[in-house]
């Protein structure tokens, strides 16, 4: 086996040790970085596929590893975080905050769902476990770099458990969500994910790390409304 076709699984190890990592530092009460480790495990995630498809290296073998990543990072790290959060703001009555082992649970169903769908390629079934995990990551980061902040409503007990509830029941929708893959530079093909881009930086600079719920919350809406328009069903 030549080296280089080792590179994507190396990539992908780099998400898993991230979501690992976040994981320890969630329980060590330190949210600030949990949340900068699973951003980085964001990266390596998106570079994965992406060199595993330019060094023809795509195998069987790193499309579980991926998977087992994902769930860690995506998956396990979340719900960690935003048990601690819980735990630690007094948000909930006790034992509420068991609520978050939603998340990893359907992260695992929607995993194995996405294992045996061929079709998502140009668009994906059901809200993606790294954008969930991005929702999580904005709702207990502990600092505010933007212009305006919302750690107020991230506080709200009505917010966090509609948050629970919701999230893991979109993991495992049919809603059709566009992918953030470029598969053609037409601006007929990639009007939404601009959209979205330039709406992500103007929710970035605004809210900052915060910014991010609210960047998946618009991408949901997006796709909603591209398939109204389509009329694709929903």
């Amino acid at each position: 086996m030549k080296v280089y076709k080792s590179i994507p699984s190396l990539i992908s190890s780099g998400n898993l040790v991230c979501g690992a990592i976040a994981i320890f530092l969630s329980f060590s009460n330190n949210l600030e970085f949990a949340v900068y480790f699973i951003l980085l495990a964001s990266v390596f995630d998106f570079f994965d596929g992406f060199a595993a498809r330019k060094l023809n290296a795509v195998s069987e073998f790193g499309k579980q590893l991926d998977s087992l990543a994902d769930l860690i990072s995506f998956g396990f790290a979340p719900t960690a975080m935003i048990y601690v959060f819980i735990e630690n703001n007094d948000i909930l009555p006790e034992y509420f905050s068991y609520l978050s082992i939603l998340l990893v649970l359907f992260v695992a169903f929607r995993l194995a769902k996405f294992n045996i769908d061929e079709s998502q390629s140009t668009e994906f079934k059901g809200l993606a476990s790294p954008a969930m995990a991005l929702f999580i990551v904005a709702v207990v980061y502990p600092k505010n770099f933007g212009l305006l902040s919302t750690q107020s409503i991230f506080l709200n007990k009505i917010f966090i458990i509609v948050s629970l509830v919701i999230l893991p029941i979109l993991m495992v929708s049919n809603i059709k969500l566009f992918s953030l893959k470029i598969q053609s530079l037409s601006f007929k093909n990639i009007i939404w994910q601009v959209a979205l881009l330039i709406s992500g930086i103007l929710l970035l600079i605004i809210f900052g790390i915060n910014g991010l719920a609210y960047l998946i919350i618009l991408y949901l809406a997006l796709s909603i409304l591209k398939n109204l328009i389509t009329k694709k069903t929903i």
